[in-house]
Protein backbone atom coordinates (compact mmCIF):
# COMPACT_ATOMS: atom_id res chain seq x y z
CA UNK A 1 0.00 0.00 0.00
CA UNK A 2 1.21 3.29 -1.03
CA UNK A 3 1.40 6.04 1.76
CA UNK A 4 1.85 9.51 1.82
CA UNK A 5 5.48 10.66 3.04
CA UNK A 6 4.46 12.81 6.89
CA UNK A 7 6.43 15.99 5.23
CA UNK A 8 3.94 15.86 1.61
CA UNK A 9 1.07 15.39 3.94
CA UNK A 10 1.95 18.81 6.38
CA UNK A 11 2.37 20.16 2.63
CA UNK A 12 -1.02 19.26 1.52
CA UNK A 13 -3.22 20.19 4.77
CA UNK A 14 -0.39 23.96 4.85
CA UNK A 15 -1.79 24.17 1.34
CA UNK A 16 -5.40 23.97 1.74
CA UNK A 17 -5.77 26.03 4.78
CA UNK A 18 -5.85 24.35 7.66
CA UNK A 19 -3.80 26.48 9.77
CA UNK A 20 -6.75 29.55 9.40
CA UNK A 21 -9.21 27.57 9.62
CA UNK A 22 -8.38 25.87 12.96
CA UNK A 23 -7.49 29.48 14.40
CA UNK A 24 -10.29 30.43 13.09
CA UNK A 25 -12.84 27.88 14.94
CA UNK A 26 -10.23 28.61 18.36
CA UNK A 27 -11.36 32.28 18.12
CA UNK A 28 -15.02 31.36 17.77
CA UNK A 29 -15.14 28.68 20.30
CA UNK A 30 -13.25 31.28 22.95
CA UNK A 31 -15.34 34.06 22.54
CA UNK A 32 -18.01 31.27 22.76
CA UNK A 33 -17.04 30.40 26.21
CA UNK A 34 -16.45 33.97 27.33
CA UNK A 35 -20.29 34.64 26.52
CA UNK A 36 -21.46 31.40 28.57
CA UNK A 37 -18.88 32.51 31.54
CA UNK A 38 -20.09 36.60 30.85
CA UNK A 39 -23.86 35.44 30.77
CA UNK A 40 -24.10 32.21 33.04
CA UNK A 41 -26.86 30.53 30.51
CA UNK A 42 -26.19 28.53 27.41
CA UNK A 43 -27.31 30.47 24.75
CA UNK A 44 -25.94 30.03 21.13
CA UNK A 45 -24.11 27.04 22.64
CA UNK A 46 -25.74 25.26 19.30
CA UNK A 47 -23.12 26.88 17.30
CA UNK A 48 -20.53 24.30 18.42
CA UNK A 49 -22.17 21.66 16.23
CA UNK A 50 -22.83 23.86 13.66
CA UNK A 51 -19.24 24.89 13.05
CA UNK A 52 -18.97 20.87 13.51
CA UNK A 53 -21.07 20.10 10.35
CA UNK A 54 -19.09 22.74 8.48
CA UNK A 55 -15.81 20.78 9.40
CA UNK A 56 -17.16 18.00 7.44
CA UNK A 57 -17.12 19.15 3.88
CA UNK A 58 -13.79 20.23 4.26
CA UNK A 59 -12.62 17.24 6.14
CA UNK A 60 -14.39 14.95 3.46
CA UNK A 61 -12.03 17.27 1.15
CA UNK A 62 -8.96 16.63 2.38
CA UNK A 63 -9.84 13.17 2.77
CA UNK A 64 -10.32 13.24 -1.56
CA UNK A 65 -7.31 15.50 -1.92
CA UNK A 66 -4.96 12.83 0.37
CA UNK A 67 -6.47 9.91 -1.44
CA UNK A 68 -5.55 11.46 -4.70
CA UNK A 69 -1.90 12.73 -3.60
CA UNK A 70 -1.25 9.05 -2.75
CA UNK A 71 -1.81 7.63 -5.93
CA UNK A 72 -5.16 5.94 -5.80
CA UNK A 73 -7.13 8.79 -7.15
CA UNK A 74 -9.18 6.88 -9.60
CA UNK A 75 -12.20 8.70 -10.05
CA UNK A 76 -14.41 5.94 -9.09
CA UNK A 77 -13.05 5.81 -5.82
CA UNK A 78 -13.38 9.74 -5.30
CA UNK A 79 -17.26 9.42 -6.25
CA UNK A 80 -18.38 8.39 -2.89
CA UNK A 81 -16.62 11.67 -1.40
CA UNK A 82 -17.72 13.59 -3.62
CA UNK A 83 -21.12 12.89 -3.33
CA UNK A 84 -20.52 13.29 0.50
CA UNK A 85 -19.22 16.39 0.15
CA UNK A 86 -22.06 17.80 -2.22
CA UNK A 87 -24.60 17.10 0.83
CA UNK A 88 -22.58 18.35 3.56
CA UNK A 89 -21.09 21.37 2.00
CA UNK A 90 -24.13 23.59 2.58
CA UNK A 91 -23.45 23.21 6.09
CA UNK A 92 -20.41 25.07 5.56
CA UNK A 93 -22.04 28.89 4.42
CA UNK A 94 -25.23 27.80 6.50
CA UNK A 95 -23.11 29.19 9.49
CA UNK A 96 -24.24 32.49 8.30
CA UNK A 97 -27.81 32.56 8.90
CA UNK A 98 -27.37 31.94 12.31
CA UNK A 99 -27.78 35.87 12.68
CA UNK A 100 -31.33 35.22 12.74
CA UNK A 101 -30.66 34.52 16.45
CA UNK A 102 -29.03 38.26 17.14
CA UNK A 103 -31.20 40.23 19.32
CA UNK A 104 -30.85 41.64 22.84
CA UNK A 105 -30.34 39.52 25.48
CA UNK A 106 -29.54 40.10 29.16
CA UNK A 107 -26.65 40.01 30.65
CA UNK A 108 -24.69 40.44 27.39
CA UNK A 109 -24.28 43.37 24.99
CA UNK A 110 -25.32 42.71 21.28
CA UNK A 111 -22.37 44.02 19.72
CA UNK A 112 -20.43 41.10 21.39
CA UNK A 113 -22.87 38.88 20.41
CA UNK A 114 -23.12 40.25 16.98
CA UNK A 115 -18.90 39.42 17.00
CA UNK A 116 -19.82 35.88 18.32
CA UNK A 117 -21.90 34.94 15.21
CA UNK A 118 -19.45 36.77 12.55
CA UNK A 119 -16.78 34.87 13.81
CA UNK A 120 -18.64 31.68 13.74
CA UNK A 121 -20.32 32.31 10.71
CA UNK A 122 -16.46 33.70 8.87
CA UNK A 123 -14.83 30.14 9.68
CA UNK A 124 -17.82 28.51 8.50
CA UNK A 125 -17.57 30.41 4.63
CA UNK A 126 -13.69 29.87 5.04
CA UNK A 127 -14.11 26.35 5.73
CA UNK A 128 -16.48 26.04 2.57
CA UNK A 129 -14.47 27.90 0.31
CA UNK A 130 -11.43 25.86 1.17
CA UNK A 131 -12.93 22.29 0.54
CA UNK A 132 -14.33 24.50 -3.23
CA UNK A 133 -11.04 24.98 -3.60
CA UNK A 134 -10.13 21.32 -3.38
CA UNK A 135 -12.47 19.90 -5.84
CA UNK A 136 -12.35 22.72 -8.02
CA UNK A 137 -8.46 21.94 -8.65
CA UNK A 138 -9.33 18.17 -9.17
CA UNK A 139 -11.34 19.12 -11.41
CA UNK A 140 -9.42 21.13 -13.16
CA UNK A 141 -6.65 18.50 -12.98
CA UNK A 142 -8.67 15.93 -14.40
CA UNK A 143 -10.98 17.84 -16.87
CA UNK A 144 -9.67 21.11 -17.89
CA UNK A 145 -10.60 24.54 -16.45
CA UNK A 146 -13.82 24.94 -17.64
CA UNK A 147 -15.12 21.97 -16.27
CA UNK A 148 -13.98 22.96 -13.16
CA UNK A 149 -15.78 25.79 -13.23
CA UNK A 150 -18.84 24.28 -13.80
CA UNK A 151 -18.52 22.49 -11.12
CA UNK A 152 -18.10 25.50 -8.85
CA UNK A 153 -21.22 26.80 -10.31
CA UNK A 154 -23.21 23.50 -9.61
CA UNK A 155 -22.09 23.16 -6.40
CA UNK A 156 -22.76 26.76 -5.98
CA UNK A 157 -26.39 26.39 -6.58
CA UNK A 158 -27.06 23.58 -4.94
CA UNK A 159 -25.21 24.78 -1.89
CA UNK A 160 -27.63 27.80 -1.87
CA UNK A 161 -30.87 25.08 -2.53
CA UNK A 162 -29.71 22.92 0.65
CA UNK A 163 -29.25 26.13 2.57
CA UNK A 164 -33.12 26.74 1.64
CA UNK A 165 -33.61 23.33 2.92
CA UNK A 166 -31.99 23.64 6.21
CA UNK A 167 -33.31 27.18 7.11
CA UNK A 168 -36.78 27.16 5.90
CA UNK A 169 -37.46 23.21 5.53
CA UNK A 170 -35.39 22.06 8.65
CA UNK A 171 -33.40 19.16 6.55
CA UNK A 172 -30.53 17.98 7.36
CA UNK A 173 -27.67 16.53 5.55
CA UNK A 174 -28.40 12.90 7.42
CA UNK A 175 -32.23 12.91 5.97
CA UNK A 176 -30.53 11.69 2.62
CA UNK A 177 -30.14 8.53 4.76
CA UNK A 178 -32.72 8.30 7.63
CA UNK A 179 -35.51 10.00 5.41
CA UNK A 180 -34.89 9.51 1.89
CA UNK A 181 -38.10 9.19 0.07
CA UNK A 182 -39.88 12.31 2.06
CA UNK A 183 -36.68 14.30 0.97
CA UNK A 184 -37.10 13.68 -2.45
CA UNK A 185 -40.67 14.05 -2.34
CA UNK A 186 -40.11 17.38 -1.26
CA UNK A 187 -37.29 18.24 -3.76
CA UNK A 188 -39.60 17.14 -6.79
CA UNK A 189 -42.34 19.57 -5.28
CA UNK A 190 -39.90 21.91 -5.75
CA UNK A 191 -38.64 21.51 -8.62
CA UNK A 192 -42.48 21.28 -9.87
CA UNK A 193 -43.39 24.48 -8.47
CA UNK A 194 -40.21 26.82 -7.42
CA UNK A 195 -42.27 29.93 -7.03
CA UNK A 196 -45.22 28.39 -4.91
CA UNK A 197 -42.68 28.43 -2.24
CA UNK A 198 -41.82 31.71 -0.93
CA UNK A 199 -38.25 31.81 0.06
CA UNK A 200 -37.19 28.94 -2.30
CA UNK A 201 -35.85 30.93 -5.46
CA UNK A 202 -35.00 34.10 -3.64
CA UNK A 203 -32.89 32.08 -1.11
CA UNK A 204 -31.06 30.12 -3.59
CA UNK A 205 -30.04 32.60 -5.69
CA UNK A 206 -28.74 35.06 -3.44
CA UNK A 207 -26.76 32.64 -1.31
CA UNK A 208 -25.44 30.85 -4.36
CA UNK A 209 -24.67 34.02 -5.54
CA UNK A 210 -22.61 35.06 -2.41
CA UNK A 211 -20.78 31.79 -2.85
CA UNK A 212 -20.07 32.11 -6.16
CA UNK A 213 -18.68 35.56 -5.76
CA UNK A 214 -16.73 34.83 -2.66
CA UNK A 215 -14.83 32.16 -4.29
CA UNK A 216 -14.07 34.57 -7.15
CA UNK A 217 -12.42 36.49 -4.84
CA UNK A 218 -10.91 34.17 -3.08
CA UNK A 219 -9.61 32.29 -6.18
CA UNK A 220 -8.09 35.76 -7.42
CA UNK A 221 -6.30 36.17 -4.21
CA UNK A 222 -4.51 32.95 -4.06
CA UNK A 223 -3.35 33.21 -7.71
CA UNK A 224 -1.75 36.89 -7.31
CA UNK A 225 -0.23 34.96 -3.90
CA UNK A 226 0.94 32.18 -5.91
CA UNK A 227 2.16 34.68 -8.79
CA UNK A 228 4.15 36.58 -6.02
CA UNK A 229 5.72 33.72 -4.72
CA UNK A 230 7.06 32.08 -8.08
Amino acid sequence: MKTLPRSRLLSLLHHHGLLPALLGSAVAVVLLHLRLEWSGRTSFVFLVWNLFLAWVPYGLALGAGVVHARGRGRWWNLLPLGGAWLLAFPNAPYLLTDFIHLKPRPGVPMWFDAALLASFAATGWLLGLLSLEVWKRLLEERWGRAVAWGGVLAASVLCGYGIYLGRFERWNSWNVVNRPRSLLETVVDHVREPLAYEWLVGTTAVFAGLVLLSYLMFESLRQRRERAGA
